[in-house]
């Protein structure tokens, strides 16, 4: 156990005149003593929302929506206002996050992985998880994971071209769900690994626990399964889990795990990774009325109160000191996320149909950001970032230095005091400095690409300055790009929107942009 002792701590030692052995003797024990329960490197917990948008949260300006817990974290750490995810959908972003590396230099050039998809990180690539775990981290994973299971040789060979690969299956059968699912969380470098295998809204609609559904009935094994939005899922009855219950679930294990830890005498890290806002919205019956906008709103209310639980744990435990939090989303929120209230799923669970439209005026993404999840747009991939770390981070501050998701890999190894390994996270920068409240050198401060999650068109950012290759925001609707289209040019200090194009005008900067993205593209799978 770490003793709740902050990091460099020290136990006090009476200073009263004795004989010299003595002293040493006493000197030499409280080294001991110190060595022994104070932490050299801090444990790290990082809590990732599911389609939660820049506007969601009421430290970020929400008003029909309340948040107090998450906002504990700008008040006691910083608040980021220019921090992205790599893609605005969210198992590209899960890749990039773990791995340091964008997506799209993968097979999954755009949109998300189906029920029947294998793990898509490759053998042996280090992940975030297991350079933690090198350096003596226990790494356990709750949650949403959405990036596959088991192996399929040329699983997209054939595929490509045919629909999204979120619909894509499997010729071999995929993931042996009633068996042994590996590999998976536990072979990318997590020792522990509890949540949902895909996402809320696909199924199957289980829970998996390292290796293996949790619950299954041998007698009534999962047989069939659509990939598609509330798809159908055949068998596996006893293992199947309550919607509205999912948050108490994900929240009681997270905090159970943070409990067992605390008795160890190891650092941690914990990727939580909830489940809301996802669609369909399906709060627990004790958030109705918590927001001022309808299910969705309660959604986001329960969302607060599980991070809540999460900070109180580590509280009462004594780690709060010794713990860096992170708070942020995998994508952008839906442009119109009330309509979400209209699916199938959504609501209380009760019988009682969900709330009229709510007559409160709140976007998803904040009142300027153009676009939404899958957009490559602001909306589709600006997202809330929000860190706590006693006594390295100031409280109450802010930062507008660009960061990425992806740059997690170099900065949790410069918070442990670790290198990242050769050839590893080709994609991330350490941006440790701004966490504690500096600027970022030139080497972070190189471009950073931005991925759609509709037709994988990319985006280029590089200061104030972002290109689009392409026409058009690249969500879902937009269908496939056009190919030879002009690129997008906008400053993005003078025009958060993205409502003025200066391609034609600034034809310099747009040029120098297009080349920059050019070799990085040319980087390829080789990175």
């Amino acid at each position: 156990m770490r003793d709740g002792a902050p990091d460099g701590g020290s136990r006090e030692m009476s200073q009263t005149p004795r004989a010299g052995m003595l002293l040493t003797l006493a000197v030499a024990a409280a080294a001991v003593s110190a060595a022994c329960s104070v932490p050299s490197r801090p444990n790290i917990v990082f809590i990732l929302a599911d389609d939660l948008g820049y506007g969601d949260l009421s430290s970020y300006g929400a008003t029909a929506i309340q948040t107090p817990n998450i906002d504990r974290l700008a008040e006691e750490g910083v608040l980021f206002t220019d921090a992205h995810s790599p893609s605005s959908v969210c198992t590209p972003t899960r890749y990039s996050f773990l791995t340091g590396r964008y997506c799209w230099r993968t097979w999954l050039t755009r949109s998300a992985l189906s029920s029947d998809g294998p793990l898509l990180i490759e053998e042996g690539r280090p992940t975030v998880a297991s350079l933690l775990q090198s350096a003596g981290y226990f790494t356990a994973h709750i949650g949403k994971w959405h990036l596959g299971f088991g192996r399929e040789e040329g699983y997209h060979k054939d595929r490509e071209g045919q629909g999204t690969p979120n619909a894509w299956r499997s010729r071999t059968g995929g993931p042996e769900w009633n068996g042994e699912l590996r590999p998976g969380p536990l072979e990318v470098g997590f020792d522990y690994f509890y949540g949902l295998p895909i996402v809320n809204s696909y199924p199957p609609y289980v829970f998996v626990e390292n290796h293996r559904v949790v619950g299954l009935d041998p007698a009534d094994p999962i047989v069939a399964m659509e990939s598609r939005y509330l798809g159908t899922m055949e068998g596996g009855t006893t293992a199947r889990w309550n919607d509205h219950l999912l948050a108490v679930d994900l929240t009681a294990k997270t905090v159970s795990q943070l409990e067992i830890l605390a008795k160890r005498r190891q650092p941690f890290f914990v990727y939580y990774a909830p489940h809301q806002p996802h669609r369909p919205f399906t709060p627990n019956a004790r958030f109705r009325g918590a927001s001022q906008f309808g299910t969705y709103g309660d959604f986001i209310a329960e969302l607060d109160w599980s991070v809540g639980e999460v900070l109180d744990a580590l509280d009462r435990l004594g780690l709060a000191t010794s713990t860096l939090v992170i708070f942020s989303s995998d994508n952008g929120g839906l442009t119109a996320p009330e309509s979400g209230r209209a699916q199938i799923g959504a609501g209380y669970g009760d019988g009682e149909r969900a709330p009229a439209a709510p007559t409160v005026d709140h976007r998803a993404n904040g009142p300027v950001l153009r676009g939404g999840k899958g957009d490559i747009w602001e909306g589709g991939h600006r997202v809330p970032f929000l860190a706590r770390w006693p006594g390295k981070i100031k409280a109450g501050t802010r930062s507008a230095e660009t960061v990425t998701l992806a740059d997690m890999m170099a900065t949790f190894a410069a918070v442990a005091g670790e290198e990242v390994p050769q050839g590893a996270g080709p994609d991330s920068f350490n941006v440790l400095p701004a966490l504690v409240g500096g600027t970022l050198g030139e080497s972070a401060r190189r471009p950073r690409v931005m991925h759609s999650g509709g037709n994988g068109m990319l985006a280029i950012r590089e200061g104030p300055w972002k290109l689009i290759d392409g026409q058009g925001g690249g969500g879902y609707q937009d269908g496939e790009a056009e190919a030879g289209a002009p690129p997008q040019l906008y400053n993005l200090d003078e025009d958060l929107g993205e409502t003025r194009d200066l391609y034609a005008h600034e034809r310099e900067t747009a040029l120098r942009l297009q080349e920059a993205l050019r070799r990085i593209r040319t980087e390829g799978r080789s990175r």
